[in-house]
């Protein structure tokens, strides 16, 4: 019972000091970024996703290294679900969400990353060159979209020098992300075997809506704002990394296997296919759409609790 009580008191631990650490290590890297004279075009593009996305990929990469495979693919794949089914469906019950027109443009290339790591994936393992490819798909994304919406012409100035200090507290930050990953893991892993569930669902559970918290601060804040386009930007572009980078990193350090997955991508894709419908029809995502993303998410938790093999 003791060890029962420090591993959950470890998970919590480590959840908080990466979303902490996650915050101010974001907000860090786009302050260098914009003091070194990094374009506006790529932080928000780029940085702002990552930044969000940083618990994520620092947990899977560790939980990969230390070979805990489950927690490192079920936190992916948890948090892309979650994203949508319980994120955007607690967003948009508050206040419907109105997204920009290139949300549904977007959200297509979100299904297609999924696509292709399904593709890669159905042999059973995502190997080294499989996470190399998904990284290489990511970069491929990223020029498009850079080409798309870059204007030439237009000039940036850096707003200050970038002292060593500033990549002293980088590296420090980093290093809390780390150690919160290392607590989550351990935590998980010694409460998987405990209870005798598999490594996969508590890392698609009880890790991936912690990792996911700063997704879901950026989205509830969007909807009270009356600002869609912020909380279906984000999950959007957090859905890309979660399915590119951060399982693209994770078997690139080690190969993963993927076979107790199965059913978990199929709701991902009940939750993704009407995601992408909904803004295609109206541009955003009304309350019934939510309320099918909460009752989904609550199928997916009863599932679960009756130990069906996800």
């Amino acid at each position: 019972m003791i060890e029962f009580a420090i591993w959950s008191l470890s998970i919590l631990a480590g959840l908080a000091i990466l979303v902490l650490a996650g915050d101010k290590l974001s907000d860090k890297i786009i302050e260098v970024a914009r003091r070194a004279g990094v374009s506006p075009l790529v932080i928000s593009i780029v940085l702002v996703s990552l930044s969000t996305t940083l618990p994520e990929i620092t947990t899977s990469a560790l939980a990969s290294y230390q070979g805990v495979n489950g927690i490192a693919l079920g936190n992916a794949l948890g948090s892309i679900f979650a994203n949508i089914a319980l994120i955007l469906g607690l967003a948009s019950m508050i206040k419907p969400l109105k997204a920009g027109p290139s949300a549904y443009e977007n959200s297509l290339i979100m299904l297609a990353s999924l696509i292709i790591l399904i593709a890669l994936s159905i042999d059973g393992t995502l190997s080294r060159l499989d996470g190399f490819l998904l990284l290489l798909a990511y970069a491929v994304y990223l020029r498009w979209l850079l080409r798309k919406h870059v204007r030439s012409g237009v000039d940036w100035e850096p707003m200050g020098g970038v002292g060593i200090i500033d990549y002293v507290l980088l590296v420090v930050l980093g290093l809390f992300l780390v150690g919160g990953a290392e607590m989550v893991v351990f935590g998980g892993k010694n409460i998987a075997q405990a209870l005798g569930v598999s490594d996969f669902v508590v890392g698609a559970t009880v890790v991936a809506i912690g990792t996911s918290l700063p997704e879901m601060t950026n989205a509830l804040y969007g909807a009270i704002r009356e600002r869609g386009s912020i909380s279906i930007g984000n999950i959007i572009g957090a859905n890309i990394m979660n399915a590119l980078v951060v399982l693209g990193i994770a078997s690139l350090i080690r190969p993963l296997q993927t076979g107790a997955s199965v059913l978990t991508i199929a709701l991902v894709l009940f939750a993704m296919i009407p995601m992408i419908a909904s803004l295609k029809k109206t541009g955003g995502i009304n309350r019934y759409v939510g309320a099918y993303f909460l009752a989904l998410y609550a199928v997916y938790l009863a599932l679960l609790f009756y130990g069906v093999e996800l």
